[in-house]
């Protein structure tokens, strides 16, 4: 990296070289990236920076403005976990959500920040919880399948209202909600094999709490927790 300084400004860059191709100037966040020919002398690169330095001093300060501009949107349960939701708006970017430092970090292009956003969060939220639903499930089926010896012909993950499972006998597949996402790795581990003891008792008898009981000792606290949800 090499550092260019002029009156109260210091500008530091990188700079590539390539065989061909023209000289260009990229800011990425705090970085200034010079694409340059191989023949390009570091004295006129430096020319062309000094040139433009006020266009590149502006985009520093854009983005160091748009860093600064989180939301707190409130909290999601995320597998048992409180997440606290910001939104971080950025340029020339798409929607996107990570999962970092305790945060649910939302990015949105900057051409949003004047519009609501709680649809875009919806949809984002969404997606965010049908890929750890898919995630978690992946792994829950395999112990399940394992552990009890059977398993359905087939799951699927869809809206299902105030319900989080549901077994079909007529399809043999399992449907479940996406907010399982909600819930520590222990009681999605306990709604699959809930379902999954639904292939040998169509209705919560006997029989069917028993073999819960068995494999699930404490299936009671699960029940609590899950007070008010059908499964």
């Amino acid at each position: 990296m090499s550092i260019l300084k002029f009156k109260n400004n210091v500008i530091p860059y990188t700079v590539n070289k390539a065989m061909s191709g023209a000289l260009c100037i990229c800011v990425d966040g705090n970085e200034v990236i010079v694409n340059a020919p191989w023949y390009v002398s570091r004295r006129h690169i430096q020319e062309v920076i000094i040139e433009k330095r006020q266009w590149i001093i502006s985009k520093i300060e854009e983005y160091n403005k748009n860093r600064n501009s989180f939301l707190d949107k409130g909290v999601i349960k995320l597998l048992g976990n409180d997440y606290h939701i910001c939104i971080l708006y950025k340029n020339h970017i798409k929607p996107t959500i990570n999962l970092i430092n305790g945060k649910v970090e939302v990015i949105l292009p900057a051409k949003y920040k004047k519009l609501e956003d709680s649809d875009i969060l919806r949809i984002l939220m969404e997606k965010l919880y049908f890929k750890v639903c898919c995630n978690e499930l992946e792994k829950s089926m395999e112990k399940a399948r394992l552990l009890l010896g059977i398993a359905p012909e087939d799951y699927c993950i869809e809206d299902l209202g105030n319900t989080i499972a549901k077994f079909s006998f007529d399809d043999r597949c399992i449907s479940f909600s996406p907010c399982i996402a909600r819930y520590r790795s222990e009681i999605i581990d306990y709604i699959v094999i809930h379902e999954f003891c639904h292939l040998k008792y169509k209705t919560h008898s006997k029989g069917f709490w028993n073999i819960i009981e068995k494999y699930c000792p404490n299936y009671k606290k699960y029940e609590h927790e899950l007070e008010g949800i059908k499964i």
